[in-house]
């Protein structure tokens, strides 16, 4: 993740700076999606013993139109206002808060680094670029391609 608070540029004796850089998608973000969000939040799926999962609250976090739609709590990312957005508010909650995200037995809570990447990431935002969507196996691995 990159952490300078600002970029000079130099050129000859004009002096130009530029805003922190934001998280990028790829290398920031879609790790912490795919690790502790899109096991409950993504496309439904038939498990190999003929069951269909569906996603919780109708949140579809493995492809970018599921990202932009939301679920059925209500806009889950807000581009450029990470206050507003359920998945930013729902991961800095109070752990003892019911709607506290990841549920605890779900696995651990996103790191410091990991909520900075998020909030960078949705308040320059919420880029996906060319990411087409993660793809997993009926046991819930992820499938490389």
């Amino acid at each position: 993740m990159k952490t300078a608070l600002k970029t000079t540029i130099l050129l000859g004796s004009l002096s130009l700076v530029l805003p922190a850089t934001a998280a990028d998608f790829k290398k920031d973000v879609l790790p912490l999606l795919e690790k502790k969000c899109m096991s409950c939040h993504r496309e439904a799926y038939k498990t190999s013993s003929g069951r269909t999962k569906k996603p919780k609250g109708k949140l579809i976090l493995s492809t970018p139109a599921g990202i932009k739609e939301g679920g059925s709590e209500g806009d889950t990312i807000v581009p450029k206002n990470s206050a507003k957005s359920l998945a930013y508010t729902r991961v800095t909650l109070d752990k003892t808060d019911d709607d506290f995200m990841p549920p605890e037995d779900k696995g651990d809570p996103l790191t410091e680094a990991e909520l900075k990447a998020l909030k960078e990431w949705i308040d320059a935002g919420a880029d996906t670029g060319d990411w087409k969507g993660t793809k997993f196996d009926d046991a819930g691995k992820k499938i490389s391609g």
